[in-house]
């Protein structure tokens, strides 16, 4: 028995110091939200994307809603109705938004559907075919939409009139176990596959460019679920394991962690989101404490 102690207290030992050892280069500014159904309030809030004019945009799944929040926490615009029929929403998990027009795709997974919302909140197109549970969905230059769906290898597209197009990848390294989201960045498309342990980088036309396996020397992907690529094409990941919100370059390379476990102000319990405004500006989604938290680049 004291042997295995001994063991158990070196393994936790060497956690906690591997841990302290990854780069911080961000520091806790502030946070807003709280848990609720107001305005500018979540439940169990399930993914975060940004609008043309860096307005963020929550998939507030407990309120069967959306909501539009400036960087201040003031929200200007909301859209959703819990329902069966029409343009209503069953279960709220990912959203995309175009880029160029602020439309925002929504995926109601529970109602096999995707709700298309214009910029002031209001539905204007239902997507329902081949839709079989969709997890997330991302948008091109050409208002094409393409769309993630549980335990599904292929990546289903449509085109802005929700159209289905056909099936990207789906073979090889293309092959998606459990995709939880997809994004477009130059011309590629990312997917965190939560079943693989991976993100995967493809072309537009579905073929494998890349995969990241590693957060830097510090740690294996655990599973991720969500991402958010910058201008630079750094990418910022949420995974499990003792490293949760990480930044990797291009390359794979660490470059910093985000934050802190914790129940209190500053730190997070389940991060659902991830947004980099610009490289020296992020913003966390937790689900768990149902805020938004923003974390700025520490002064060098």
């Amino acid at each position: 028995m004291r042997n295995y102690r001994f063991f158990f207290f070196i393994t936790i030992l060497t956690l906690a110091l591997a841990t302290g050892c990854v780069p911080n280069k961000f520091q806790f500014e502030k946070e807003f939200g709280t848990s609720g159904a107001r305005r500018g309030e979540f439940l169990s809030a399930t993914d975060l994307d940004v609008t043309k004019n860096g307005n963020l945009v929550v998939a507030d799944a407990g309120n069967t809603r959306f909501q539009i929040i400036t960087k201040d926490g003031d929200t200007t615009v909301m859209g959703g109705e819990s329902g069966r029929e029409g343009y209503k929403l069953q279960g709220i998990i990912g959203i995309g938004v175009n880029h160029l027009t602020d439309d925002i795709w929504v995926c109601d997974q529970r109602g096999n559907k995707i709700v298309r919302f214009d910029s002031n909140g209001e539905p204007n197109l239902k997507v329902t075919s081949k839709m079989r549970y969709p997890m997330d969905v991302a948008i091109d230059r050409a208002g094409n939409a393409y769309v993630i769906m549980a335990k599904v290898p292929e990546i289903f597209k449509y085109d802005s009139n929700g159209n289905y197009i056909g099936t990207i990848g789906g073979s090889g390294k293309s092959a998606l176990v459990f995709p939880t989201s997809i994004l477009i960045n130059s011309d590629h498309l990312y997917i965190t596959d939560f079943g693989s342990k991976r993100v995967v980088k493809l072309t537009m036309e579905g073929n494998f460019v890349s995969e990241y396996k590693d957060k830097g020397e510090y740690e294996e992907m655990k599973g991720p679920s969500g991402m958010h690529v910058d201008k630079n094409g750094n990418l910022y990941i949420l995974d499990l394991g003792e490293v949760p919100v990480v930044i990797l370059s291009p390359d794979g390379k660490m470059i910093s962690k985000i934050g802190e476990f914790g129940n209190q102000q500053g730190s997070f319990l389940y991060p659902t989101g991830v947004i980099a405004l610009s490289p020296e500006e992020i913003y966390v989604l937790d689900n768990s404490r149902n805020t938004i938290l923003n974390f700025i680049k520490k002064a060098e």
